[in-house]
């Protein structure tokens, strides 16, 4: 895993899921070209959201019905930006998915008082089953959700289309991935606090983590991940650095060009990145 693969924890139906259970950056750097409409005022509203569930906005969080009914009209009043603010790639699946949101999951929340513990108790297994979007909506939401992803800057790349198979050196290199992703954990488990951030990122066992990375890498990727710990020894802890170890402030503050060192959609790392993203995924999950 690398670190904005945890921000797909972080989604505009984060509620919804919880209620229903380039050469490493060391040679010449590729001038950079935003994604068309990363910019925009969708955009600005996805990742400003992002922040609040990040915060502490998730439903799943709330210790009571009435703090839950509070956050579903900080949700209702976000997905009604996001269908306004929509750009014609998406504005008909918006209208799907904020109609399914309205019809289906609002009135269920509504009639049990916004009390999940009511609903599990009372509600009938269709009521039970009405985060879940099925049909329509959930064709809506994946079409969403992919915009997002390639636009806004927030998500990692998805994995190369590639084929890799384990061999004989794919064990030590996924025991040292297991250690990295330890690390990443740290900084995940404190919801990304800017201390900790900084602590893990600086700290020794990091640079391990790293090095062992490097060294157990098999050859079919060992570029791959040669070009990637170059990358999040410097431009990637550079951009984490200058913005205060904040994520946040990554998504927000940052410029369209510091979301994507940070994401590893930047063209100089996008390749390498999606490659050890479809080995980890492919052998490394596969690991007994």
């Amino acid at each position: 895993m690398r670190p904005l693969r945890y921000a797909g924890l972080i989604s505009s139906t984060l509620a919804l899921a919880v209620l229903a259970g380039c050469g490493g950056g060391n040679t010449d750097e590729t001038v950079f070209t935003p994604v068309a409409g990363t910019e925009s005022a969708y955009c600005d509203t996805f990742r400003a959201w992002q922040v609040h569930e990040l915060d502490g906005g998730e439903g799943d969080d709330q210790p009571n019905p009435a703090a839950l009914k509070a956050y579903w009209a900080d949700y209702l009043e976000f997905i009604a930006t996001m269908r306004e603010q929509a750009p014609p790639e998406v504005s008909d699946e918006w209208l799907v998915s904020e109609r399914a949101v309205q019809t289906v999951v609002t009135p269920v929340l509504e009639k049990y008082e916004f009390d999940v513990q009511k609903i599990g108790r009372e509600a009938t297994a269709a009521e039970q089953a009405f985060a879940e979007p099925t049909g329509d909506a959930k064709k809506a939401q994946d079409a969403i959700h992919a915009y997002e992803a390639r636009v806004c800057g927030v998500d990692q790349p998805p994995a190369a289309n590639v084929v890799f198979k384990a061999d004989e050196t794919s064990e030590a290199y996924c025991t040292a991935l297991g250690a990295f992703d330890g690390e990443l954990e740290k900084i995940v488990s404190s919801r990304f606090d800017p201390k900790v951030m900084r602590s893990v990122l600086d700290s020794e066992s990091f640079e391990q983590a790293l090095d062992s990375l490097d060294g157990s890498a098999p050859a079919v990727i060992a570029v791959d991940v040669e070009a990637e710990t170059e990358w999040e020894r410097s431009r990637w802890r550079d951009v984490i650095a200058e913005l205060g170890y904040d994520i946040r402030r990554i998504w927000v503050d940052g410029t369209p060009e510091d979301r994507a060192v940070f994401s590893f959609r930047h063209p100089d790392i996008v390749e390498h990145a999606a490659r050890t993203t479809a080995y980890e995924e492919q052998v490394c999950a596969e690991a007994p």
